[in-house]
């Protein structure tokens, strides 16, 4: 049968209705498909998918009510429309607090079924809308975005599977720029509150006389200029995650009222006198040590212990030099994409140099770097040239030769040699290890012995 429309199943006793009704689908462009048998009908649900289901109320076997409960075992998003020519309110709320979308008493109006069946269907709809939107905020948050090899992000990866399934508050710290918010949108992204809103609030952005109206919203008339209630930024994450972004720029005065909020789950807002629930988490970061920052008072203590029930550190990229290339890679994807350039790739020693540098911006800062220096690349390969001056004067990979012996030193110059022989080939051959073999003129098993002493993977090179 060739599908003309959402798939409608239709389930009742009566062969005169089911035919009837099926006839009336038919000609509002649905697909229907009758049955008088519900245990059929449940067969049907678990193997077939369906957009909508008609059930009457009073079968026999399993009425209704209990066609409902059995319906969401296999399907639970399916609405199920409730028919019944015995329709009393008592029946009709029972039918609806076991599930079901609407209730219909027999006979109906064509009409009145018809705006029935469209509302389930616009229902299901946004059942899936929200279920895909859920689905991409999984993707762009998920680990593989968050480009790293280094076994201490590793942990920091196995821990955020840890924690983001509870509600216990976060405090991540990191230096700017490592990717704060990026990993507390990833346990957002993880947690059971993901279909709630991810509210940030940056503290060191804010005016401090406009702090507290933004964080907690005010009512009309509570300042000059209040001409209209507002709601806060902590009340609309009601249910969600609320990420206090520099926190401890937050000032002591709001800090002891915040405190108050976090352990009464109430606020109220600004002239307002009604005290409001409020369900949410928190994950914090800063950018100061945690050591620091109970030493020099920027978070009153008792915030900060029920701030930090969990504490996540971001190392800075210059403690994570294997992941300098990577992210390299990743940055140098993105910027083609936006400046339309194709077949870009870095030079051996452009890959050296940005291995070399200190990088205090962290990964922000590289990815400037690497959108600048597509930007003003003229050819198919970026040269040091294309790099910003502070990195063009760096010497590559500069040693320290005072604390090594001889037979050191020159373990360490050949292995840099061949890392980067090694790179080169993969590059210019996009990790085929047959073909970076034959022109090294070794064995692909001693290819891949090199690839392992080096900790290079060739999958990275291979959508280059």
């Amino acid at each position: 049968m060739i599908q003309i429309g959402p798939r409608i199943l239709i389930i009742d006793d009566e062969q005169d209705f089911l035919d009837a009704t099926a006839n009336l689908l038919r000609r509002l462009n649905y697909e229907p498909m009758i049955t008088r048998d519900v245990e059929y009908a449940l067969e049907l649900i678990e193997s077939q998918t369906y957009d909508l289901v008609l059930c009457d109320l009073q079968m026999p076997v399993l009425d209704g009510l209990e066609m409902i409960r059995r319906i969401q075992l296999y399907a639970k998003d399916l609405p199920v429309v409730i028919i019944s020519a015995y329709g009393t309110i008592d029946r009709a709320v029972a039918c609806m607090k076991a599930g079901a979308y609407e209730f219909i008493e027999k006979p109906f109006e064509v009409d009145h079924l018809k705006v029935v069946i469209e509302r389930a269907l616009q229902f299901t709809n946004l059942l899936e809308e929200r279920q895909h939107l859920l689905q991409q905020l999984k993707a762009k948050y998920k680990f593989e975005n968050i480009i790293s090899k280094s076994d201490v992000m590793l942990q920091i990866f196995k821990l955020i599977e840890t924690v983001a399934p509870t509600d216990v508050n976060i405090l991540i710290t990191g230096e700017s720029g490592t990717g704060k918010e990026l990993i507390a949108r990833s346990i957002h992204a993880r947690s059971k509150r993901q279909a709630k809103p991810f509210v940030p609030m940056n503290c060191g952005a804010l005016p401090e006389n406009l702090f507290e109206s933004e964080l907690f919203g005010y009512e009309k008339g509570a300042f000059t200029g209040a001409d209209q209630t507002k709601i806060g930024l902590f009340e609309y994450a009601n249910k969600g995650t609320f990420f206090l972004d520099e926190v401890c720029e937050m000032n002591h005065s709001v800090q002891t009222k915040f405190l108050r909020v976090l352990q009464e789950r109430e606020l109220r807002r600004l002239g307002g006198h009604i005290q409001i629930p409020v369900n949410v988490r928190i994950i914090s970061a800063t950018n100061r040590s945690p050591d620091t920052i109970l030493d020099d008072d920027s978070l009153r203590a008792d915030l900060y212990y029920r701030l930090n029930v969990v504490h996540i550190h971001i190392p800075p990229l210059r403690e994570r030099k294997g992941d300098i290339q990577l992210l390299a890679a990743h940055f140098l994807k993105k910027a083609m994409v936006t400046t339309n350039k194709k077949k870009l790739q870095f030079a051996a020693e452009t890959i050296s140099l940005l291995e070399s540098y200190n990088w205090p911006g962290n990964v922000r800062e590289l990815e400037n770097v690497v959108e600048r220096s597509v930007a003003l690349c003229n050819d198919s390969i970026i040269l040091p040239a294309d790099l910003p001056s502070q990195l063009q004067q760096l010497e590559p990979n500069h040693e320290r030769f005072d604390s090594m012996s001889f037979k050191q030193a020159r373990s360490k110059v050949i292995a840099k040699v061949e890392k980067r022989f090694l790179v080169f080939l993969l590059r210019k051959h996009r990790g085929n290890i047959t073909r970076v073999a034959e022109e090294a003129e070794m064995t692909r098993r001693n290819a891949y012995r090199l690839l392992q002493k080096h900790s290079i993977n060739p999958e990275d090179w291979r959508d280059l």
